[in-house]
Order: C-alpha cells, then sequence, then structure tokens
C-alpha cells in the first residue's frame, strides 16, 4: 500500500478534522517539509501544490496550515515534531524549518492573528536544542520521560492506581509539553511593535543581524 503523502494527509485532515487524533500518534511523513514549504511559499511550492492537486493555492496552503497547527505544534508535542523533524534531523534541518515556520508567522505575511501564539512554540522548541549541548540533553529527558511512561501504565488485564488516577508520573528533568500561550501575548500588540519584535526574536534566534 503506497504511503500518503503529506500534502495528502493535510488535505485530509482539513476534509476530515477528526482525524487528527490518530495523525497526533503517528510519525511524521517522510516529506513532512514539503507543508512548511507551502505555507512559507517556499519556491513557488503553493503554486506546484495547487497543480498536482487540482484545488486552489488557498486551499492547499490551508491546508498545509491546519495540519501544523494540529500535529506538529499541539501542546503536546516535543520539540522536534514542532519544528516538523525526527530526532535524527541534522541542526541544518531543524534551523531552516524554524526559519520557515517563522516566516510563515511572520506579522506582514499571516493575516490571522490567532495564530501569532504558534511563535512562542516554535522558538522555545528550536532553544531547547539548537546546540548539542541542549540536544543531548533534550534527547535524554526525552528518553526518561518514555521509560516512565511505560513503566506505569497499567498492566493487561488490570489497572495500577497511576492508570485508575489517570496520571503519568513525570520524571524529574522531563521536557514538558510546549504548551498554550495566551491568545493575546502577541495580538493584542500593535502591527508595528509585532514586527519589531518578530525581527528580534529572529534575529537572535539565527545569530544574524537583520540587515
Amino acid at each position: 500500500m503506497r504511503e500518503e503523502t503529506a500534502l495528502e494527509l493535510a488535505v485530509g485532515l482539513l476534509q476530515l478534522p477528526s482525524r487528527a487524533r490518530a495523525l497526533r500518534d503517528a510519525p511524521l511523513p517522510r516529506d513532512v517539509d514539503a507543508l512548511l514549504d507551502i505555507v512559507a511559499d517556499e519556491r513557488h511550492a503553493r503554486a506546484d501544490a495547487a497543480r498536482v492537486t487540482g484545488l486552489s493555492e488557498h486551499t492547499v496552503g490551508e491546508a498545509a496550515s491546519f495540519y501544523i497547527e494540529q500535529i506538529l505544534l499541539h501542546p503536546d508535542a516535543d520539540c522536534y515534531r514542532a519544528l516538523g523533524a525526527s530526532s535524527d534531523a541534522t541542526f541544518e534541518q531543524l534551523r531552516r524549518n524554524m526559519a520557515l515556520l517563522l516566516r510563515w508567522l511572520h506579522p506582514d505575511l499571516e493575516s490571522n492573528s490567532a495564530r501569532t501564539i504558534y511563535v512562542g512554540r516554535v522558538t522555545e522548541a528550536w532553544n531547547n536544542i539548537k546546540t548539542a549541548e541542549r540536544r543531548l540533553a533534550y534527547d535524554r529527558a526525552l528518553k526518561t520521560a518514555a521509560a516512565s511512561k511505560s513503566a506505569h501504565r497499567a498492566p493487561a488485564g488490570g489497572s495500577s492506581r497511576a492508570g485508575d488516577k489517570r496520571k503519568s508520573h513525570v520524571p524529574s528533568g522531563a521536557p514538558r509539553p510546549l504548551g498554550r500561550r495566551p491568545a493575546d501575548a502577541w495580538s493584542s500588540r500593535s502591527s508595528s511593535r509585532r514586527r519589531g519584535r518578530w525581527w528580534r526574536i529572529l534575529a537572535r534566534l539565527l545569530g544574524q543581524r537583520r540587515h
């Protein structure tokens, strides 16, 4: 059976949002970066996707955006997933994906002010794994959290106290979910102030000055 492409999954999710739960538990498609190209309109990716699917550019853009919001930037997503990558991605891939996501969220390009809450999630994800030292510590914490979750799972045919309470133990130092940001964290600011702050964030993350 042929594996669905990221674009096919995104269009399917837009048409049937109830698929979100299953997609959040599934590995990311290998070509998920194609969706980042679409939302940032990298190399005319949106027009190319519209031509392939027979859908309008607006529809493919909305499909890609909706998939990123629901699957990549879900509050429980880890930092790799939030950046549209797997844990074996190179720093160059992670950095590129971060830049594309921030381009998508740029106040000059993104008219949907509700999406500005995702800026914090993208920047937090990048900051957690942007150096070899931070990435190693984060990876270790991910493994610890996964092992703890497995150990506290209720045994087959029975239930544990932890299972009855429907709470999972989070070990010390485990990476917390990216979580939600208050919706007015950015939207309450004037457009000019948002632009200024966005450029400062991007310059700091990329280690460059805006020219």
